[in-house]
C-alpha cells in the first residue's frame, strides 16, 4: 500500500519511532498516523471508518486503544483486505451508517478474524444495553458477521415453538372469537403470497381487515396508517396487530419465526432490491414481529424498515427474540401508537 509521502513506496515503520505510515486508499480516503504510547497502557491495534465531515460524533478510542488508522468517507473495499492484513487490527470500528457494512467489508474481515464493532444509535436502544459496549464514550455494538448455525436455528425453531404451544391455551379462545368477528362481514381469513427465506414463496394467513375484493380495482397496493380500503373491525385489529395472530399457523409450518423481517409480497420486492442490501433480509426467516414493527408501524419507510432489518440480522440472538417479543405484548397493551 502506498505511504502518503511516497505513493510508489510501500508503507512501513517510520526510523526512529514506533508508529506506521497510514496508506493512501485508492477510492481517496485519508488515513491519520497514530502510535502507541510507550507504558503500553492502552488496548489493541484498532482500526476506525468514520464519515467524512462533521456528522461524525467525537470519540475518546486514542485514549482506550493503539488506533492505528483512521480512514474517512468510502472505503474502497478491493484495498481492505491489504489493509487488514498490514495492520492486523484486534477490531475495526465502524462509525458510519449500518448500510456501510457492506458484504465485502464483513467477508474480508471474517477472513482475517477481526471483528466489527458499529457505532450504535437510538434505535438500537432495543438491544438493551447487555447488547452495547462502551468504548471512548460511546456505545456500540457486535455485528454478528456469519450465517446462522445449524445449532441456532434448531434453537431458534425449539423456542416458537415451545412459546406457542405455552401461549395455545389463551390464544385459540381468542384466535375463535376474532375470527367469528370479522365473518360477520365477508371470509374471516385471508391468504397472501409473500417472499420467505431463501427468496422462496409461502402462502401467509391473517385475519381480514380490508373490505372483500379491496384490491381489485387498483391492483397490489401497499397498506397506509390511514388505508380506506380498510373495514373499522380491521383498523382495530390493525392498531393492536391482532390481525397477525394467524400467522402463528405459518411459524408451526416453519415457513415464518416469531420474530425477524416482516415478509414482502412478490409484486413490491422487485422494486425494494433497488436497496442496496436488501436481498440479505431473506438470509432467515421472516418474523411476526420485529425491530422494524416496534419502531416505526405501518407509517416507517421502506429504507427504515431495512436498517432494522439489517439491524436484526446482524445482532440476532435467542435473548434478543425474548426481548423483543416482551416488548411486543407491551405494546399491544397500548395499543401500537404509532399505527
Amino acid at each position: 500500500m502506498p505511504s502518503h509521502a511516497d505513493a510508489s513506496a510501500p508503507a512501513s515503520v517510520l526510523p526512529g519511532a514506533d508508529r506506521r505510515v497510514a496508506p493512501r486508499l485508492p477510492n481517496g480516503g485519508a488515513g491519520r498516523r497514530h502510535s502507541s504510547r510507550p507504558d503500553g497502557s492502552r488496548g489493541g491495534r484498532v482500526l476506525v471508518l468514520e464519515n467524512d465531515g462533521p456528522e461524525s460524533p467525537a470519540d475518546r478510542l486514542d485514549e482506550e486503544f493503539d488506533v492505528a488508522l483512521r480512514l474517512r468517507g468510502p472505503v474502497d473495499l478491493e484495498a481492505l483486505p491489504a489493509v487488514l492484513a498490514q495492520y492486523q487490527p484486534k477490531l475495526l470500528l465502524l462509525k458510519q451508517s449500518l448500510d456501510a457494512a457492506d458484504a465485502r467489508l464483513i467477508a474480508a474481515c471474517r477472513a482475517h478474524r477481526v471483528p466489527i464493532l458499529v457505532l450504535a444509535r437510538p434505535v438500537y436502544g432495543l438491544l438493551r444495553p447487555a447488547r452495547l459496549r462502551r468504548h471512548g464514550g460511546l456505545p456500540w455494538f457486535q455485528l454478528r458477521s456469519g450465517p446462522l448455525t445449524t445449532a441456532d436455528m434448531w434453537a431458534k425453531r425449539g423456542l416458537d415453538l415451545a412459546l406457542i404451544l405455552l401461549a395455545a391455551p389463551l390464544l385459540m379462545p381468542l384466535l375463535l372469537l376474532l375470527g367469528a368477528a370479522v365473518a360477520v362481514t365477508g371470509p374471516p381469513l385471508y391468504v397472501q403470497t409473500r417472499v420467505g427465506t431463501g427468496g422462496r414463496l409461502f402462502r401467509l394467513v391473517k385475519f381480514r381487515t380490508m373490505h372483500v375484493d379491496a384490491e381489485s380495482a387498483t391492483g397490489p397496493t401497499l397498506a397506509a396508517a390511514d388505508d380506506d380500503r380498510i373495514t373499522r373491525l380491521g383498523r382495530l385489529l390493525r392498531r393492536t396487530r391482532l390481525d397477525e395472530l394467524p400467522q402463528l399457523w405459518n411459524v408451526v409450518r416453519g415457513e415464518m419465526s416469531l420474530v425477524g423481517p416482516r415478509p414482502e409480497r412478490p409484486e413490491f420486492v422487485g422494486e425494494l432490491c433497488r436497496l442496496q442490501h436488501y436481498h440479505l433480509r431473506h438470509l432467515i426467516r421472516p418474523g411476526l414481529t420485529g425491530i422494524a414493527q416496534l419502531t416505526g408501524g405501518y407509517a416507517a419507510t421502506a429504507e427504515d424498515k431495512l436498517r432494522c432489518d439489517l439491524l436484526y440480522l446482524h445482532c440476532r440472538s435467542l435473548r434478543l427474540d425474548l426481548g423483543l417479543l416482551l416488548l411486543t405484548i407491551v405494546e399491544l397493551c397500548r395499543g401500537f401508537p404509532r399505527g
